[in-house]
């Protein structure tokens, strides 16, 4: 079946068929965000409709008469911190509102896909998921959980640009009939043009 994905709860916060709500709904499934590479909201954004990422959007703030450029990082007055997590917007909008397993999160902060079961993008406002959905709409992320009667592991590496490299482990044990333990570990390390500069996760 490829990526293709039937149902969804971002549409009523019930199991439902994608054809059945009247809404904007695009499911990324697992496998899709590991053939794509995707690590964060950006890259998901990428390969998307209606939606722009760091990749393809810069947003720039002004401030007395000086552009800055949102993904550096740049505080307003306010202090209000932006970054790559928000530097995106969804309908030529802005940034869309976060949410993990349909509980609003801070869109600031931005997940990665280690723990991502798959990501649900509702485009446009919908005011029965929260009470103040943005007009750009809302970005879900499904983690990934425990299941029963499944053991399975799964390792990953991957290197980069600049010394970037990146592993990943995650395992999933079932103890009897009904429970099971799932973690997940990462090692992220991003480097850069200019030295010595560095993320780590």
């Amino acid at each position: 079946s490829g990526y293709y994905a039937q149902n969804t709860l971002l549409g009523s916060r019930l199991n439902t068929n994608i054809g059945d709500l009247a809404a904007s709904i695009t499911v990324v499934t697992k496998q899709q965000l590991e053939d794509t590479g995707a690590l964060d909201i950006n890259d998901v954004f990428l390969y998307e409709a209606n939606t722009e990422g760091a990749g393809t959007y810069t947003p720039q703030l002004l401030n007395r008469g000086t552009a800055r450029d949102g993904i550096a990082g740049y505080s307003n007055d306010d202090g209000i911190p932006f970054g790559t997590a928000t530097a995106n917007r969804v309908r030529g909008l802005g940034a869309a509102d976060t949410a993990q397993n349909n509980y609003p999160t801070i869109s600031r902060i931005s997940f990665d896909t280690y723990t991502t079961n798959s990501v649900e993008i509702r485009r446009g406002p919908h005011s029965m998921l929260f009470p103040a959905g943005g007009a750009s709409g809302i970005v879900n992320q499904s983690t990934s959980e425990a299941v029963l009667n499944q053991w399975h592991s799964t390792v990953s590496a991957r290197f980069g640009s600049f010394d970037a490299w990146r592993a990943s482990l995650a395992t999933n044990v079932p103890l009897g009939d009904k429970v099971a333990v799932y973690a997940a570990a990462l090692q992220d390390r991003r480097g850069f043009q200019r030295k010595p500069s560095s993320d780590r996760y």
